[in-house]
């Protein structure tokens, strides 16, 4: 019995996580918030970051349930970077960790890896967060298969609610609507591009004003 007891927080823990992160999730993101020897045992973790040990909560900022869209961009190292745009949620845990942790760090894992650590300075108030380092090429296009790019997503939602209420999709449900816009005006562009190549273009109206065909008629007789 007392093996059993055990054993079930230790099953109830791997159920909550697969619940939590599912099939679905191919990169996880989690940006973790830095603790200390006051915390409680069963609240924090260590790990080493340029060898040195630091503590850090086990309750993650925000994760890549938050993320929106992203921008990727080549670091100095030969690996990758990432600006994330956080949803509602994800964005005020952001603004209230940098405005009350002022010179702790924010430390960003992948995949359960440390990839980048930031010492927090400023407030961010964008709901933009950078992990500057560490993600491979390949996890970029598994990326782009999950998450718009910022840039297609804001000229995807010119016109929308999101765009003329300044407002971001937040439920799992409007991520997936803005992501179906962003692919279908990138076929759209494509679709153009290819008919421009091809010197494919919608007849143009004929200049002056229109005649109806009843007058013309009328004319020629």
């Amino acid at each position: 019995m007392r093996r059993f007891l055990f054993l079930l927080p230790l099953l109830l823990s791997t159920l909550v996580s697969c619940s939590t992160f599912g099939k679905k999730d191919k990169v996880l993101i989690t940006v973790f918030s830095q603790g200390s020897d006051m915390d409680s045992p069963k609240s924090v973790f260590r790990r080493n970051l340029e060898g040195k040990e630091v503590i850090l909560k086990v309750i993650p900022e925000f994760t890549q349930k938050s993320v929106v869209a992203f921008h990727p961009f080549p670091a100095a190292d030969g690996s990758y970077g990432i600006a994330l745009k956080l949803d509602f949620k994800g964005s005020n845990a952001l603004e209230i960790v940098t405005r009350t942790r002022q010179g702790e760090l924010l430390v960003s894992m992948v995949n359960g890896a440390v990839v980048d650590y930031v010492t927090i300075d400023s407030t961010v108030m964008n709901g933009i967060f950078t992990i500057w380092r560490g993600l491979p090429e390949e996890l970029i296009a598994i990326m782009d298969k999950e998450y718009p790019r910022i840039q297609a997503l804001n000229s995807a939602n010119k016109g929308t609610t999101f765009d003329t209420l300044d407002m971001l999709p937040s439920t799992s449900v409007e991520k997936s609507e803005s992501h179906d816009r962003v692919k279908d005006a990138a076929k759209a562009e494509e679709k153009a591009k290819k008919r421009k190549k091809r010197d494919q273009y919608d007849p143009e109206p004929p200049a002056g004003s229109v005649i109806p065909l009843s007058e013309a008629l009328d004319e020629s007789r």
